[in-house]
């Protein structure tokens, strides 16, 4: 097989896939309001599965839109949207009555992408979880298995795709390649010995090995990361319009919105990875993919946190607090982890992305050991703290750069 090759892409993000990102968007809000309903380490979990798979389901559909590029059929993209749909409203909370629409919804969308994918002929080789290597196996024995044992299949499955890949991408890809083109030569020597009214109707495509479209596939995790702090927004929001606004709900909306704010400052000022000089969608999908996914499994829990602060009044405690502090380390780690595999410098990794990490550890074992939990609205401003420092440190690091005093990976 050849090199891989650049392929035509678009030229920017067609309406149909910021359509199906509003989709998306629903997707993410059904699941954070069912943990804010559900606030145990079961419910914790039962959303981190969905949430995966939701991510892996948009992913499959960008990845699909890229190798495709002008040869992208409505078709394949508005199913897939109408799955996605299917995946929010079936999303299982607490009675799970619906899990197993769910699944199927999850199965049929990856299929959907892959045969797209593979109808083209185009083969990406840099994310083969689009066309081979999907872990559909306990997606399918779920649908007979009760829960909890249902999720922990679920749970299995993403975790062993993220795991794949990233340990074994390139292997599996032309593995899969190979069996590929074998069956495709067995079905055309078929075809060869059959009378010319009964061969198949449309001849196997001519397989071709492509590289991922950097700047659609940045541009496309970026959308969603505003998607994640978007849904959080308009939580806050409405969470506002029915809420009385005493001083304690005006102080910690204050905070919240505050903290969402630096993030979308800091995601502004660094790029989508928050890391200096580093673009997810320059990184090795293998590996800037699942940062995507750790990062915004992060914001998308300190967005729970927030407006549970907000709708509630009670101060965080158990499982919220752990997980709105947690959010905010996830979110770090992408970045530190980010920075690390894009050369960022040394300097920046031990004083701004490391601190990240701990810090908000460190205030939700505090706030855990007080009897009656720390106010909400100091609990948020102590989060906003880091992110705030690694705002500033933006912009002087940029103002810096203007200037030629730091090379670009300092």
């Amino acid at each position: 097989m050849s090199e891989p090759t650049a392929h035509e892409a678009p030229d920017r993000i067609e309406w149909l896939e910021l359509f199906f990102d509003l989709v998306v968007v629903a997707a993410v809000a059904v699941l954070s309001e069912a943990l804010r309903e559900s606030e145990t380490w079961g419910g914790l979990g039962l959303f981190l599965v969905t949430y995966g798979a939701v991510w892996f389901a948009w992913v499959s559909v960008v990845m699909y839109a890229d190798v495709a590029g002008e040869l992208t059929r409505v078709r394949t993209v508005v199913v897939s949207m109408f799955l996605v749909a299917v995946m929010a409203a079936s999303a299982p909370g607490q009675g799970g009555h619906r899990a197993n629409t769910f699944a199927v919804a999850f199965i049929l969308v990856r299929v959907f992408a892959a045969r797209g994918a593979l109808r083209t002929g185009r083969l990406m080789t840099a994310w083969p979880l689009l066309q081979f290597g999907s872990f559909t196996v306990p997606w399918i024995v779920s649908l007979w298995v009760a829960t909890p044992g249902k999720y922990l299949l679920w749970g299995a499955a993403v975790f062993f795709e993220i795991g794949l890949v990233m340990v074994r991408g390139e292997q599996v890809a032309h593995r899969a390649i190979a069996q590929f083109r074998q069956r495709v030569n067995r079905r055309q020597s078929a075809d060869d010995g059959r009378p010319k009214g009964r061969r198949g109707r449309h001849a196997p495509p001519e397989l071709q090995e492509v590289e991922v479209h950097r700047d659609h596939l940045d541009e496309r995790l970026g959308l969603f990361v505003i998607i994640v702090l978007g849904e959080s927004v308009a939580a806050l929001v409405l969470t506002a319009a029915r809420a009385e606004w005493d001083r304690q709900f005006v102080s910690t909306t204050l905070a919240s919105f505050a903290l969402l704010v630096l993030l979308w400052l800091l995601t502004f000022a660094y790029g989508f990875a928050s890391a200096p000089g580093v673009r997810l969608g320059e990184l090795a999908p293998r590996f800037g993919l699942p940062l995507h996914l750790v990062s915004t499994t992060g914001i998308l829990l300190i967005g729970v946190g927030i407006v549970d602060a907000a709708d509630t009044g009670e101060n965080l405690h158990g499982v919220i607090l752990w997980a709105t502090c947690s959010g905010l380390a996830l979110h770090a780690v992408a970045s530190l982890v980010g920075g690390l595999l894009g050369g960022t410098g040394r300097f920046w990794l031990l004083s701004c992305a490391l601190p990240t990490v701990v810090f908000p550890l460190v205030v939700a074992s505090i706030a855990a050991t007080l009897d009656d939990g720390m106010p909400n609205q100091l609990l948020i401003w102590l989060l906003a703290v880091p992110v705030g420092w690694q705002f500033l440190y933006a912009q002087r690091h940029s103002a810096l750069l203007r200037l030629g005093k730091i090379p670009a990976t300092e």
